[in-house]
Parts: structure tokens; sequence; C-alpha cells
């Protein structure tokens, strides 16, 4: 806590205390669910969709290019000599990249409702390296003063407290400095799921054959019976086995009891699921593979809306934590970005319409154009750092006034040089004296 900090909590007059763990379940433990599976944030990933959209997030985050800026007034520049940006840009330690840091705590926010990892200070508090820390590790505490920490188990049975501001903490959806664990709430749904599942995985694995009874007249002897029962796993299950007529004796009948993919709606029940899980997470059904309703006409647009709806809430919290973590309170003007420029180009004739636009009116020159296509720069002294613009504009306080009348160029004043004049006289008679010579 910096000095600001301390004088600041010493004037403080606040008389609501928070509670001292601040990780307390709202929500018990789901177990069984009422599809009669049990349902972890280890399982959950089992289902597609589930790790389609851990995929599609925690990669689309990861993929942009994260760099540290200094704002002057004139506009932000990237700061690549400065320590934060070889963390948040390159390395945050020697094990793990840029991409994988913010892979990892991106995917265990959406998996746990938190992303954690330690921020490693140098002897004078400057951060030296980024550690993640699995969820199921922490557990985050307010101290008698209220202060909140993190209490990390360290695998030997004791724990670690870490302070606030040496956490790197991504919270996902939930409420005060703790994100909510999303397979808690969404245990239902994705038990759902499970188990449609493994009806279809069961189904093919019995041989695609309805499950039934074998009736007869008399009482089943025990030996007999359960010579029937290995005959019959041995000759029907598993899908090499389907289609295989039984052979049954002693008055001996068949009745199916089951009901069959058709009748139980399996296709139209897993589409729903698909739906179903994408709304827990904020994922557009078509950003997963599910195209049912995706068509080629909106599909640009609702890739730009993906930005803004579903990304860009993930891209906040990254840059305030760092901002304020990896700062301090008194940051001079320093920042991080999230370049999500990338994500909201459309196709390549609306980028080049655009360009000729900005360029038209000035707001950008031939250089910055190339430089945002990944181009290389012209050479020195081509002129493309020149700002160029249509010269029919002007501005608005003249709009509607006549045009100036053109301005006549003023007279000459230049006398004619006698010694020309005298010149072109004598090359005159010249040329009359050799006309007549050649008549006669």
């Amino acid at each position: 806590m910096s000095a600001l900090s301390k004088i600041r909590s010493l004037l403080a007059l606040r008389k609501v205390g928070e509670p001292r763990d601040p990780d307390d379940r709202r929500l018990g433990y789901p177990g069984k669910t009422m599809a009669g599976v049990y349902v972890t944030p280890d399982n959950a990933v089992q289902i597609a969709a589930v790790w389609a959209c851990l995929r599609f997030l925690s990669q689309t985050v990861a993929v942009l290019p994260w760099n540290v800026l200094a704002s002057d007034g004139a506009g932000a520049e990237v700061q690549k000599k400065h320590p934060v940006q070889w963390l948040i840009h390159t390395r945050p330690n020697p094990e793990c990249s840029s991409f994988a840091f913010r892979e990892t705590l991106t995917h265990w926010a959406l998996r746990w409702g938190n992303g954690y990892a330690e921020i490693e200070r140098d002897l004078a508090g400057r951060p030296f390296a980024l550690w993640p820390i699995h969820p199921e590790r922490v557990d985050p505490k307010r101290d008698i003063n209220g202060a909140l920490y993190f209490a990390v188990d360290n695998g030997s049975g004791q724990t670690v407290d870490i302070a606030s501001a040496d956490m790197f903490h991504i919270k996902g959806f939930g409420e005060g400095p703790v994100g909510v664990n999303v397979m808690d709430y969404a245990a239902q749904s994705l038990g759902w799921a499970k188990a449609v599942q493994m009806f279809g995985a069961t189904f093919f694995g019995n041989g695609a054959n309805l499950s039934g009874v074998v009736q007869k007249k008399g009482p089943f002897k025990p030996e007999p019976l359960q010579r029937l029962k290995l005959e019959f796993a041995k000759l029907f299950s598993g899908p090499r086995n389907s289609n295989k007529t039984a052979f049954l004796d002693d008055e001996m009948e068949w009745k199916p009891v089951g009901v069959n993919p058709k009748d139980s709606q399996l296709v139209d029940a897993n589409y729903f699921l698909i739906e179903e899980i994408c709304r827990w997470f904020g994922v557009p059904p078509h950003k997963i593979a599910h195209l049912l309703r995706a068509t080629f006409s909106n599909i640009e647009h609702q890739a730009i809306e993906v930005v803004q709806d579903s990304v860009l809430p993930w891209v906040r919290r990254f840059e305030d934590e760092a901002n304020y973590k990896l700062f301090g309170e008194n940051r001079r003007g320093f920042f991080t970005k999230l370049e999500l420029r990338g994500l909201l180009r459309g196709d390549f004739q609306s980028q080049v319409n655009g360009l000729k636009t900005l360029r038209d009116i000035g707001a950008v020159n031939a250089e910055e154009i190339r430089e945002y296509l990944d181009m290389p720069p012209q050479p020195a002294g081509s002129g493309g750092e020149k700002y160029t613009m249509q010269g029919q504009y002007t501005t608005l306080d003249k709009v509607g006034e006549e045009p100036p009348k053109p301005v006549a160029p003023p007279p000459s004043t230049n006398e004619p040089d006698p010694a020309e004049e005298t010149a072109q006289d004598e090359l005159a008679a010249m040329a009359e004296r050799a006309h007549v010579t050649a008549e006669a």
C-alpha cells in the first residue's frame, strides 16, 4: 500500500465492513444434477460446446497485441523500453509466453470465476514476473482491518499470504472482489448436456439396439440366467455387433422397453443445448461452429458484434488490472492497451474504402495506411508522410459564400532592352537581303 493510500485509509469514515470470507458460497455445491450426473469444472470441459466456448474466448483474448502506452496529450505511443512492456507483450515469466499467460488466466476465470497470478517484484517494488496460480489453490480472505489478501496453498500443507496489490486477479462475472463459479450455476444445463452425450454414446455402445426384457413362462434359474446375460453382452454390445440376430429358446420372448433416439429428439436436444451453453459463456453460437441460423448476409456483422459483446469485457478486465497493479497509483501517464483493431476489420474492399475516406479528409497519410496493412515503409523522401485531402473541402463558416473572383495578373513593369531590339532588327534585315538575293 502506498503512502497516499495509507493516508486515505486513516481519513476514511466508512461504517460498513466487508465479510471476512469473500469467497463464501451463495449457491451450495450442486452435487448430482437432476439429469443424474455430476458436473465439475474439469468434467464439464468434456462437453464439446463448453470446450469450444473456453477455447474461443481465451485464445481470442490471448492473440491480441498487448502494449504499454504513454499519453502526452498529442496521442499515445508504444513504450518499447518500459519494463512492463516485456512482461505483458513478450514473456511474463521464463516458463510461459504472453499468449499462454492470458489464455490460461482467461479460461480459469471462465471455469472457476477467477484467474490468479502472483506479481513477483524486485527490491525496488517494480514488477519482475507474473506467475499463474491455479484457482483451487487460492482462498480470498480479509484481515482484521478488512484488507483483502489471498491465502495460497503451496502443496505442502502450508499456506502463503499474498497481498491484493501483489496478486494479478482476473475476476469473472460476479459480485464483490471475487467471481462466481460458472459451473455451479450452470450445473443443471451442463448436466443435461452430459446426460444427452452419455445417452447417445451408450446407444451406439449397445449396438444401436434398444434396451428390453426377456420373458419366459417359467422362472429363470441362476446359472442359465447368468449364461444368457454373458452371451447377450458378448454378441450385441458395441457398434461392431449391431443388427445381429438373437436366438431364444425355452419359450423365451424379447420385448423392447427403451425410447429410440428419434422419439427422444436427440438431435434437436443437442442443438438446443449448444445454444444453452453459449448463453452461459456469452459466446454467439456461430463462433463455435453452430451455423444453424447464420447466413452469409449477416455473418460479418455478427463477427463485429461478438468483439463488442463477448471479447471486450475480458479485454477491459486485463487492462484495468494491469493499469492499477503494474504501474501503481502514480502511473505518470502510462497505461496498457489490448489492440482490438484486427478483430474489427471487415472484408478487404470495406477496409480499402474506409482507408480511402480517411486519406481524403487528411486524417491519415500513406505511411500510416501501409503500417496499418503491415506493409514496409516507402523509401525516404517519397512523400508518403505528407497529409493530403480533397481540394473542394472548406470550413463551415464559409459555406454558402460566393467564391472569390479571380485576380488579374499585375502588368509587367519590365522595360524593353534597346540592345535586344537592335539585334532583332539586324537579324530581320539580314533575312530580307538573303531573300532578295535568292530571287535574283
